[in-house]
């Protein structure tokens, strides 16, 4: 059939072939990639202490995020928290829409507002999660800047970074402006008196 085209036939069927070969290697490389995945995922689901990871919801549990969450997935969506320890060592980014509530007092937990431009890349990432009469131990709780400033009355959380300045909402004055404002009017009283 192809004798009539030779020999750009011979050429076109060796390159064919040739693609063919790259296009099943690269499959088999992607399923290789996909079942070692899953073997090492499962391996760490075996090993989170009796907690299921799939669970909506978590009461009285110890929760080892390193155990308790995918290394292929760093993500933990909806999820409530209740009266847990929850164990690092870790960073967690609370990401956005989480709710922090009746924390057991005695334990100190670092915290970090990220600039919001930035991507969080190392540790685990939370959103729509409840927390409730938890305990974080080892662990270093990242917030973006809205959030932190939502957090930032929390006692038991120890800001290592600054917190963002919060503008002023238009038609508002600020604090620094009422100081000022009430330091001039101050001086201006104290000139009045000496006259």
């Amino acid at each position: 059939m192809f004798a009539d085209y030779a020999p750009l036939s011979w050429v076109v069927s060796g390159f064919a072939g040739l693609l063919a070969y790259v296009i099943a290697v690269a499959i088999y490389g992607y399923g290789s990639s996909k079942v070692v995945r899953a073997k090492y995922d499962s391996k760490f689901m075996l090993e989170t202490g009796g907690v299921d990871p799939m669970s909506r919801v978590f009461e009285d549990k110890r929760i080892f995020l390193n155990d308790f969450i995918l290394p292929s997935s760093p993500f933990v969506d909806g999820k409530t928290f209740v009266d847990c320890d929850i164990v690092g060592p870790a960073n967690i980014f609370l990401q956005v829409d989480n709710a922090i509530n009746n924390i057991k007092p005695g334990i100190i937990v670092d915290a970090v507002v990220l600039d919001g431009e930035t991507p969080f890349n190392n540790g685990f990432i939370f959103r729509n999660c409840t927390f409730r009469g938890c305990r974080f131990h080892r662990v270093t709780l990242f917030f973006a800047p809205d959030e932190a400033l939502a957090n930032s009355h929390l006692k038991w959380l120890n800001w290592i970074t600054e917190m963002p300045r919060q503008e002023a909402l238009p038609g508002t004055v600020a604090a620094s402006q009422i100081e000022d404002q009430s330091r001039q009017s101050h001086q201006g009283n104290e000139e009045k008196t000496q006259r």
